[in-house]
């Protein structure tokens, strides 16, 4: 039993780390300088965790998002998402690729809740973040 609350605690350490990495790119200028046309979605249309992780500069303005929990700070009022597709096909948090971190001023969502996120990617001070207006549990 301890070791488990041991693994679980460390995969929330990972996960956290990993919020300052995750959206760090190497692009010849700031991500803030970049300027490029948002897609054209439909207002029904949900991004995944992977689209938005590679191409963050492509999703300007209000968009869904749609991920699975992998880990919350609520002192912080922060928690990270993976890919729900990929959280769905292996089964465990740690098999993602991406992780995506959000801020959310009203309750976090339990990890491994797959939700959908409305909001928009801002520059925080340790890298890109999600800035949620709403969060809805799906599953």
């Amino acid at each position: 039993m301890k070791s488990g609350i041991i693994a679980v605690i460390l995969a929330g350490i990972v996960v956290v780390g990993g919020i300052t990495y995750a959206f760090q790119r190497t692009e010849d200028r700031p991500v803030d300088e970049v300027v490029v046309a948002a897609k054209t979605r439909g207002s029904s249309e949900v991004v995944n965790v992977d689209d938005l992780a590679n191409k963050p500069e492509d999703f300007k303005g209000e968009f869904v998002l749609r991920g699975a929990v992998a880990g919350v700070s609520k002192t912080d009022g922060v928690f990270a998402v993976v890919d729900s597709r990929e959280f769905e096909s292996c089964g465990v948090l740690t098999c993602a690729l991406n992780t995506i971190p959000v801020r959310f001023n009203g309750e976090l969502p339990e990890p491994k809740t797959i939700v959908e996120i409305t909001g928009r990617v801002i520059r925080g001070e340790n890298g890109l973040i999600i800035n949620a207006e709403s969060v809805k549990a799906v599953k």
